[in-house]
């Protein structure tokens, strides 16, 4: 089995993230509170800079993983799959990040009193989650990949 990675540690931090930012946009247009408009975009901002740094090193664990032609051609439609929603994950989220910061700049009321944020952030939520769960698809696949080698 390989030894620590840190994709799979990381990984966690921008779905907890874009996640609890859907539900605070949605709570902000709800209750009609800034504090929680203002709070999903700043998780938003985190998320966008952390998922860069995780599209990187799942990247890497890839690349890891590719040196093991025996382990790579158990996997290999898993690893596709998820490395697929992966790399489309991390484009989504920094478009959603980057068109985000840009209505804050200036200063569109629909980006902090509508429900453009709320139903994307919804959106984004549900594609990491479901990207997440093909991670974890993979990891079993590369767990069981190893058992049947030994």
């Amino acid at each position: 089995m390989p030894s620590f990675q840190i994709h799979p540690f990381l990984v966690h931090f921008p779905i907890a993230l874009i996640t609890v930012a859907a539900l605070f946009d949605l709570i902000g247009v709800l209750w009609k509170r800034q504090f929680f408009t203002r709070s999903a975009f700043a998780m938003l901002l985190v998320a966008t800079a952390v998922a860069v740094i995780v599209g990187i090193s799942g990247y890497a664990a890839e690349a890891r993983l590719e040196q093991n032609i025996q382990i790579l051609a158990a996997v290999a439609d898993n690893l596709t799959h998820h490395a697929s929603l992966g790399n489309t994950s991390v484009w989504l989220i920094v478009a959603v990040g980057l068109f985000r910061i840009w209505s804050v700049l200036e200063r569109k009321t629909w980006s902090t009193n509508g429900w453009i944020f709320p139903l994307v952030m919804i959106l984004l939520s549900g594609w990491v989650i479901y990207t997440g769960l093909a991670g974890i698809d993979l990891s079993q696949a590369i767990r069981a990949a190893y058992q049947a080698m030994n």
